[in-house]
């Protein structure tokens, strides 16, 4: 009987070493997946908050404003002429309210900028860039009786001749 006791004990440490290499594997395991959820989980909960307060705040669909062009005579030469399109990318409907219920002014404001503008420095694209800035610029104070001023994200020109 000694020999069968001695066969039970070995088979009894082989289950033993097993139970312990199985717990082994699940604690392992649960330590991964623990450290996942550390490093990944909460990074996944703030990035979808974070994806969901993006699409929130993602900027509105810009609205187009065109206006009739314009034939400019140039500053510094009576002989130069700018013929111009242009085209206002307003910041809400509302803002291209004002804007068309106000052409007359947004007309006057950007024939003022347009008559500042020499022949040199609009055949270069800084002077085409510094222009389009003027022409956002020229609308950061209210137009007519309006309280507010339209925002203007960009002027975009669809016609662009010196002659």
């Amino acid at each position: 009987m000694t020999s069968q006791a001695a066969v039970e004990a070995k088979s009894g440490n082989k289950k033993l070493l097993w139970i312990i290499i199985a717990l082994l594997v699940l604690l392992l395991a649960a330590a991964g997946v623990a450290g996942w959820f550390f490093f990944h989980g909460g990074n996944a909960a703030h990035d979808e908050a974070g994806t969901a307060a993006t699409q929130d705040a993602a900027p509105a669909t810009p609205v187009f404003v065109e206006l009739q062009p314009f034939t400019i005579n140039l500053a510094g030469a009576s002989d130069r002429i700018l013929y111009i399109g242009i085209t206002l990318t307003a910041a809400s409907e509302e803002d291209a309210a004002i804007l068309r219920e106000q052409t007359p002014e947004v007309r006057n404001r950007i024939l003022m900028v347009l008559t500042g503008q020499s022949a040199e420095a609009l055949t270069t694209q800084q002077g085409k860039e510094a222009l389009a800035q003027e022409l956002v610029n020229a609308f950061d104070s209210p137009l007519g009786g309006d309280d507010r001023a339209p925002v203007i994200n960009n002027a975009l020109f669809t016609d662009f001749i010196v002659q």
